[in-house]
């Protein structure tokens, strides 16, 4: 059980008896429950600056959890925590546009970097779809890319539509007597 430190100087935290389990908890959920008990604390910075210095190896303090004060220790990660006691990483990373997105903000070079990586990958997916002749799903992505339909990937998707088309015509012979009499 996590005992309490030095740093509560009477000030009544939003932890207690009643929630001690969340914050000794290793489980996923029970973590975030116990985060989130943090947010509005007074006792939040103080709380997490004694788990980063004492050092706290288990549990969640001031809203962090083991595994993120692990890595703001960890001298090759570039991650820290920010004035509320959170936990930030540099901005233009797809952890920080997670971040900001758990915290209900809007980072103009985090949306940028990934607009830029969503396109990277469309245009790798487009490449294999050219590869394969052209396909339904390139068809798609030339569209997500806001330009033209490339000759291959429109032909793929009319061969698409006919088949689909036939498809349909064959599963209703009733419309079609010559069809029902030949099967």
């Amino acid at each position: 059980m996590i005992t309490l430190p030095e740093f509560l100087d009477g000030t009544t935290p939003h932890c207690g008896p009643a929630t001690a389990r969340l914050f000794d908890s290793t489980d996923p959920a029970d973590e975030q429950q116990a985060a989130a008990l943090c947010t509005d604390c007074p006792l939040r910075p103080a709380c997490a600056q004694h788990a980063l210095t004492a050092p706290e190896e288990r549990g969640t303090w001031g809203g962090l959890t083991a595994h993120q004060r692990r890595r703001i220790r960890n001298p090759d990660d570039t991650a820290w925590v920010d004035d509320e006691g959170r936990l930030r990483v540099a901005c233009g990373t797809y952890r920080a546009l997670q971040a900001h997105l758990r915290y209900g903000e809007a980072c103009g070079p985090c949306r940028a970097a990934q607009a830029v990586r969503t396109e990277r990958a469309r245009r790798a997916s487009l490449a294999a779809a050219h590869a394969a002749g052209g396909t339904v799903a390139g068809a798609a992505i030339h569209r997500r890319l806001g330009e033209p339909t490339c000759v291959r990937c429109r032909a793929a998707v009319a061969r698409h539509s006919a088949v689909q088309r036939a498809a349909r015509r064959m599963a209703q012979p009733e419309q079609h007597p010559e069809l029902a009499m030949a099967s």
